[in-house]
């Protein structure tokens, strides 16, 4: 495998970001004899980071490079801070960054494939939450979507007290009488999403109303794994979600595994979806 590290501007986000990627053997004439023309566009799996990481956790903490190595597909891991992709309310337009711009200029740069059946999405926590969003809103451009631990309902990731909380400038209010780190996750909460009485009713943020969208917009969905260790924090919101897409009719797996919020759990399942999206069995 050819790992490289793309900087570039971004005109979605309006700054330099990040990218890592990482490209079979073939890919742009690595590896192979320089008489042999390489024209495959390879498959894509666009991998994606929790809240607390960045583009480069996925290879520092798993062997993520080393299980694709005879896979033939690439692996695009995008930088997107603490965007919870999203399209934020007072921010920037994560969503439209990794679903879209992110992919055109990966086709662009790299012998990567833009069709539907050969693009995936994939992530952990917070990211988990952003491959289901993709999956659910982006279904005729991603034909399979795997999420684990996912971080699916942003509402419960609130502290108590901030759910009471009905504007941002209520908010600012408030700090120095709360803890710090509660009213930085409030305030994140709130540049993102707006108010939680707003995201409670948000038909595009929140997977539980979007659930009940895309059906009722018949939007193409994509092959759906959901994945969460019966220890994990996280556990309970991902099996009310599961059921939540039971009673809308999206079809989907949801596996009810053992393990925590954890790299050990996270390195086990993502071998299983290199399976899966390669045409094996998950």
């Amino acid at each position: 495998m050819a790992l490289t590290e793309l900087r570039f501007f971004s005109r979605t986000l309006n700054l330099q970001t990040t990218v890592s990627v990482i490209l079979p053997e073939g890919a742009q004439g690595i590896g192979v004899d320089g008489a042999r023309e390489e024209t495959e566009e390879f498959p894509v799996l666009y991998l994606l980071h929790g809240k607390t990481d960045d583009h480069s956790i996925w290879q520092r903490r798993t062997s993520v490079e080393r299980y694709a190595s005879d896979k033939n597909l690439a692996i695009v891991m995008p930088e997107t801070h603490l965007g919870a992709y999203t399209d934020q309310k007072y921010g920037y337009r994560y969503m439209t960054y990794v679903s879209e711009e992110v992919p055109a200029v990966c086709h662009r740069m790299f012998r990567i494939s833009a069709a539907r059946e050969k693009s995936f999405v994939a992530g952990l926590s917070m990211g988990g939450y952003g491959a289901l969003k993709i999956g659910l809103l982006c279904g005729d451009r991603f034909s399979k979507v795997a999420a684990y631990s996912s971080g699916c309902d942003r509402y419960l990731s609130l502290p108590a007290w901030a759910r009471e909380v009905s504007s941002i400038t209520a908010l600012r209010g408030m700090e120095g009488s709360v803890p710090q780190r509660e009213y930085d996750d409030a305030m994140h909460f709130f540049l993102t999403f707006g108010s939680p009485e707003e995201y409670l009713q948000d038909e595009t943020n929140n997977l539980f109303l979007l659930c009940d969208r895309v059906m009722r917009e018949k939007r193409p969905l994509p092959e759906i794994y959901m994945s969460c260790g019966m220890e994990d924090a996280a556990f309970e919101k991902n099996l009310r979600l599961h059921r939540r897409m039971e009673e809308a009719g999206i079809p989907h797996t949801f596996v009810q595994d053992h393990g925590g919020h954890a790299w050990s759990y996270w390195d086990r399942h993502i071998q299983d979806t290199l399976q899966w999206v390669c045409g094996g069995k998950g």
